[in-house]
């Protein structure tokens, strides 16, 4: 995910309309020497850098001279980033978040009358919100009454908060905003830490609005990328208006081509309680479009010396599941992937899945088609059985 780092989230905060202390970015630790903050003491230190949890880290630093601030810029310095030199807010802490919840197809928004360094969002009162039905009076009632927030103005302010948030969360397709903590002194609400995440694949509509500066998170690079995983970011790359797709080759030997991140993940944990080592995982969002699916499918079915092959995606799906069953059956020509040679389980629903796994039956000759009634864990199952009961020729193939 495509994250903010401090000096470009806290403007972005204050243009969607949230109070946010005066800050400054210095990269030279000569700079406070000569020349200090108009604003302070005290001064609050920080790295610039992207994600939560510094104060629990001990990196930030509350100065009340000029000679701990010195000090506090020289550290941060030291560690590799720049150092946000932030103005110093009194008051009471609370904590506000709205995170995306791909599950739910919503988003779950906590609020908290207390917060700060080592909170646990987790304690926190919490709703899950449609993004399409959006926030009502009834549900922040509810939420600050769940929170405890007794003060009223402090009531009236969370409110406003809760709202210019929301619709920031909304028209820049962000995956988290969060603010930990707040602070209040009895007239202004200021965010003074704050955590935000995008969809990296957003429409360009909602990546116009976003802070005019975002990182990604450092990759741990371990080995280089694989032909199929170059193929697949090409092909996710030629067409960017449209919605990512992502592949990840592994050291197993069976194709795990679950579409739907956290599904994908549980394949992965119940493939790998049988014993059945993963080969890939792969995710596509809807509106993907056939070359990137193509290309992301026989990307997995390629991978050499497959002894098996999972496919499906969320039962509760609005893809049309003959579009679907296409798409694989045209990767499975283009991959050279023979389904009577190498066992292979197909859970597949959505809107005339009946046809689809009819084109599959047809398509694929041996592929194991399951209706919704079928669960993910049954097809991991079954996948199971079939590879036990497979012919011993695909014995002895190595990657």
């Amino acid at each position: 995910m495509s994250r903010a780092t401090e000096s470009a989230a806290m403007p972005w905060l204050r243009e969607v309309g949230l109070a946010t202390p005066e800050l400054v970015v210095v990269t030279d630790e000569r700079d406070v020497v000569t020349d200090e903050p108009a604003f302070g003491p005290p001064w609050v230190v920080k790295p610039d850098v992207a994600g939560s949890g510094k104060g629990l880290a001990g990196l930030v630093h509350i100065c009340r001279s000029q000679d701990e601030l010195a000090s506090a810029v020289t550290a941060t310095l030291w560690s590799g980033a720049p150092a946000v030199v932030d103005e110093y807010i009194e008051g009471d802490e609370c904590y506000l978040s709205i995170t995306l919840d791909e599950n739910a197809r919503g988003a779950v928004v906590r609020v908290s009358a207390t917060g700060g360094v080592g909170f646990d969002a987790l304690e926190a009162a919490a709703v899950t919100v449609g993004l399409m039905q959006g926030i009502n009076d009834e549900t922040v009632t509810d939420l600050l009454d769940r929170a405890a927030v007794t003060d009223l103005e402090l009531r009236s302010a969370l409110t406003s908060a809760l709202l210019v948030l929301w619709t920031a969360f909304c028209d820049a397709e962000a995956v988290l905003i969060e603010v930990n903590p707040f602070r209040w002194d009895g007239q202004r609400l200021v965010a003074v830490g704050v955590a935000v995440e995008f969809d990296p694949h957003g429409h360009p509509t909602a990546q116009a609005v976003r802070p005019s500066v975002l990182v990604d998170p450092d990759a741990v690079v371990d080995r280089a990328p694989t032909p199929r995983e170059l193929a697949v970011r090409e092909a996710d790359a030629a067409e960017p208006n449209r919605a990512g797709i992502k592949f990840f080759e592994l050291d197993g030997d069976v194709a795990c081509m679950i579409t739907g991140g956290g599904a994908g993940l549980l394949a992965l944990d119940y493939l790998t309680d049988l014993g059945i080592r993963p080969a890939c995982y792969l995710d596509a969002s809807p509106g993907a479009g056939s070359a990137k699916l193509q290309t992301l499918f026989s990307s997995a079915l390629s991978v050499p010396g497959l002894r098996g092959v999972l496919f499906g995606g969320a039962v509760l799906s609005l893809a049309d599941a003959r579009d679907v069953a296409l798409e694989l059956a045209v990767a499975a020509d283009r991959a050279g992937f023979d389904s009577t040679r190498v066992p292979t389980v197909v859970r597949l629903a959505g809107p005339h899945e009946a046809e689809a796994h009819a084109l599959l039956r047809q398509r694929l000759p041996g592929a194991l088609v399951l209706d919704r009634a079928a669960s993910l864990e049954d097809a991991c199952d079954l996948l199971q059985t079939a590879m036990e009961q497979s012919s011993q020729e695909l014995e002895g193939l190595v990657r």
